[in-house]
């Protein structure tokens, strides 16, 4: 029977914290092409700089946990972040607006790898349902800011009254938590081994899915802004179709995680992310863009954490080093992927650039095939 401890509870937290600051640049570049005059491909750079500092971060991040130890790295990773948020904020030109992302993104990815790390040596054998869970968590805190940026722009207060006040969170987390031990249960030096070719074909379809994900986060809002031709508070307002889908569809996938294989979801997950952009791609009213936007996340909510366990399942005993790797590719997603559909929508159009997204999902369907067929585990992270 899968047990939440405090251990588990402090993961969720502190990946609920991670994603509500991960999502904010795509929010907040709609309003920073007004405020700084950006073209897309400059407002690409935004989130693009967010994925260049996590590519850096998973890098690393296993080194750096055997140097200092997952709980001391956790908590520092965090300051830093929390750094990056604050001088984002603050920042009123380009050059800064880029670094802060930056900061954000190498704090942010340690983080990253160090929570799903912890959840995967903790869980073990029911791995699937702790990281599905946290996500729920994640997507939540999606919610909770689209639920911020629209009061603040509510109430007058700007976009930067949404971050203002985030850095706090994880020192309250870590003050609260201070005894909870975060360490892996395997030696240090356990994650040096080279990770089997199997997971690297599971990384390949983490990559796809990962790069659908970040082209709808990191331009949804400014499609709809552009496609419906409504407000751009509005457009923002309206991404809480797509937030609400990924938390249904990850409440959801972590109840089925209990009792189905993770690759059989990952595969259904697909069929409604495509259903979704079908939905979405012609939309010219307010009403079909959220039902896309809402399919759209019922979907991509589930690739990544369901990826993710079938990739980290197929490297038993390196968990950290199979996080931190996972990490850094999906990084080199992010970072490639909103930057390739703001250079196509500064040539074409926004709408034909976003052709990449069914483009992803289908080197994904493909890759999971080939996953399958390289003899990833049947039951990886099946807990009936």
């Amino acid at each position: 029977m899968f047990h939440r401890d405090r251990l588990t509870w402090v993961a969720y937290a502190m990946l609920a914290w991670f994603a509500y600051l991960q999502a904010a640049p795509g929010l907040v570049v709609p309003h920073l092409r007004h405020e700084l005059d950006l073209s897309y491909f400059v407002g690409g750079l935004h989130v693009a700089a967010f994925a260049l500092g996590s590519l850096v971060a998973g890098l690393v991040s296993s080194r750096l946990e055997r140097a200092a130890g997952r709980g001391p790295l956790l908590w520092s990773a965090a300051a830093v972040m929390g750094i990056g948020a604050i001088g984002l904020v603050l920042a009123g030109v380009v050059a800064v607006t880029l670094g802060s992302i930056l900061v954000m993104g190498i704090g942010g990815g340690v983080v990253l790898a160090t929570v799903q790390a912890a959840l995967a040596d903790h869980h073990g054998e029911q791995r699937a349902v702790a990281l599905t869970e946290a996500n729920v968590a994640a997507s939540v805190s999606y919610v909770v800011l689209i639920g911020v940026f629209a009061l603040a722009a509510a109430a007058g207060l700007g976009w930067r009254a949404a971050l203002v006040v985030a850095p706090l969170v994880p020192v309250a987390i870590w003050w609260a938590n201070r005894d909870v031990a975060l360490e892996p249960p395997e030696p240090a030096g356990a994650d040096r081994a080279r990770l089997p070719a199997a997971y690297w074909v599971a990384a390949v379809v983490l990559v796809c899915v990962v790069a659908a994900e970040w082209c709808v986060l990191s331009w949804g809002a400014t499609f709809v802004d552009d496609q419906v031709g409504v407000s751009t508070d509005t457009a923002v307002t309206l991404m809480a179709g797509y937030f609400g889908g990924v938390v249904v569809g990850r409440v959801v996938g972590s109840r089925l995680a209990r009792r189905r294989e993770p690759a059989h979801l990952l595969a259904v997950a697909l069929g409604v992310t495509a259903a979704g952009f079908a939905v979405l791609w012609p939309a010219g009213e307010p009403v079909q863009a959220v039902l896309g936007l809402a399919l759209l996340g019922l979907g991509l909510g589930n690739l990544f954490p369901l990826g993710l366990t079938v990739a980290v399942s197929l490297a038993p005993g390196h968990v950290a080093a199979a996080s931190g790797r996972a990490v850094a590719m999906t990084s080199l997603a992010v970072l490639l992927a909103p930057l390739t559909v703001g250079s196509l929508a500064d040539a074409t159009s926004l709408k034909t650039a976003l052709l990449v997204v069914p483009a992803m999902l289908a080197l994904a369907a493909a890759g999971l095939v080939a996953v399958r067929r390289s003899g990833a585990p049947e039951s990886a992270g099946v807990t009936a």
